[in-house]
């Protein structure tokens, strides 16, 4: 055991001072560089050859300095500015040529329309009126009830062709009597509201009794004249108020003629149109 322990020891010696050798060795002054290059614990193996020297690059010959040239011609010479000249004549569009249209126009709204302006009219009232006639007894008036009804064409703003009935019904002691006329009438506006109307046409005289029986004259020939203001005026209706006469003639069943009239003297009416 003792000698085992010995050859150990000797050997641990042997490696330890070969390592130390290897590190504190002095390194020569000349040699090959390339082993100087490596550090000393890494030497290159043995047999080792460095690589020649590269060659020292050759010099080139030596021409001298180029040729000189002038210096620069100097700026070029300043020209003056350049002609000035009119503005070119304005040429209209060819004959015949019309300009592309504006699809970004926005005509202006129409005007209004007038109040008076009335295509189309349809209306009717009642109010106040009474019937007179003239017989061989004298001349006879009761009040009574008037009530009106017409249909109209505008010829211009404020013009007015229409059918127009005009009548009144009044009471006799239970009996009634009216007159009622169909006339060709026509409606003129002296202003927007104020308003004349005439007509011509047929009339016929209605009684009734307090029994249930009825007459009715023969037709005569009717004029009617009249005069209106309009109250209230809407955009496509009004409200007036008016006072007409309406005079009719007809044939006396014994010979002769009578004279029939109607009024409404005060006849509220309204008007779409």
């Amino acid at each position: 055991m003792t000698k085992k322990i010995l050859v150990i020891a000797s050997v641990l010696l042997v490696h330890t001072a070969a390592a130390h050798a290897q590190q504190s060795g002095a390194v020569p002054d000349s040699g090959n560089p390339a082993v100087e290059s490596f550090p000393p614990a890494y030497a290159p193996p043995p047999g080792y050859k460095a690589p020649p020297p590269a060659a020292a690059p050759q010099q080139q010959p030596y021409y001298g300095p180029g040729p000189t040239y002038g210096g620069s011609p100097g700026a070029p010479p300043a020209y003056g500015a350049p002609p000035a000249y009119g503005a070119p004549p304005a040429y209209g569009p060819p004959p015949g040529h019309y300009p592309p249209p504006n699809y970004y126009y926005r005509y202006p709204p129409p005007p209004p329309r007038r109040v008076t302006d009335r295509p189309f009219t349809l209306g009717g009232g009642i109010g106040f009126g009474g019937v007179g006639w003239r017989d061989s007894l004298g001349n006879h008036a009761d009040n009574g009830m008037a009530y009106t009804l017409r249909l109209g064409f505008g010829l211009r703003p404020g013009v007015i062709l229409m059918w127009d009935l005009e009548g009144a019904w009044v009471d006799r002691n239970g009996n009634g009597m009216s007159q009622t006329a169909n006339l060709a009438a026509l409606q003129i506006f002296a202003t927007n509201r104020l308003f004349l109307k005439g007509g011509i046409g047929f009339a016929a005289v209605v009684n009734t009794y307090n029994t249930g029986a009825s007459n009715s004259s023969d037709w005569g020939g009717a004029a009617m004249g009249g005069i209106g203001y309009e109250l209230i005026q809407g955009w496509n209706w009004s409200l007036d108020i008016e006072a007409t006469v309406t005079g009719a003639r007809y044939n006396a069943p014994g010979g002769g003629t009578e004279g029939f009239s109607n009024w409404s003297l005060v006849n509220f009416a309204i008007n779409f149109f």
